[in-house]
């Protein structure tokens, strides 16, 4: 279940906080969370010169990330449910957040009342929390990869057979039944064409 929902700017500010279940009743700082994610993506950059914030592991939650132009949407999950699947009801929120909100985000005025009309939309999408446990999600390139960026050393031999396998049709165990690789190595190549801009997930069945 997603537990909890932020839509936090590059500032880390929290545009929009959203609870569901446990959290609900147990309340969080939600502009805690938004200064903890930007201070911990800034330390990042600084140490590895552009690294980029991952999703992150706690005791008994994960933390999964979806990035957009000028903010990004995280989410509080059990520890037991699927990153995939949560990660692409955030990127749905986060599209459709864009869509809507992206004149008021490139001019923001301080003020989040602009976003309340937005929170019975998170509603729907995450079903209350819950969209995740019944979503199929699937891998999809954007377009074609060359076997060049191989070639020019701008792409792994894995992450290459990776992505040609990312047609809509395979899961991510899928994936890595058919390649006869470890899961944890196609879910860390799934993560450098998501960084490279180059996949997207959909539903499907």
């Amino acid at each position: 279940m997603i537990q909890a929902l932020f839509i936090i700017a590059e500032s880390g500010l929290c545009l929009i906080s959203k609870t569901y279940g446990a959290a609900e009743e147990g309340g969080i700082d939600d502009n805690l969370v938004g200064g903890f994610l930007q201070a911990v993506g800034s330390f990042g950059e600084e140490l590895r010169g552009g690294g980029v914030l991952e999703d992150m592991s706690f005791k008994g939650f994960k933390i999964v990330l979806s990035r957009h132009t000028g903010f990004m949407v995280a989410g509080m999950i059990d520890q037991i449910d699927d990153r995939i699947s949560a990660k692409a009801v955030l990127s749905d929120i986060g599209n459709e957040f864009l869509d809507g909100y992206q004149g008021i985000i490139d001019d923001f005025d301080g003020s989040l009342d602009h976003f309340t009309g937005f929170y019975p939309r998170i509603d729907e999408i995450t079903k209350h929390g819950k969209a995740a446990e019944k979503r199929v999600i699937v891998p999809v390139l954007k377009g074609k990869v060359s076997p060049m960026l191989v070639r020019l050393g701008q792409m792994s031999q894995t992450v290459f057979d990776v992505a040609k396998k990312c047609q809509g049709k395979l899961t991510t165990n899928d994936i890595a039944y058919e390649l006869k690789m470890s899961l944890k190595e196609v879910v860390k190549s799934l993560h450098t064409l998501e960084d490279m801009d180059m996949l997207e997930w959909k539903e499907v069945g």
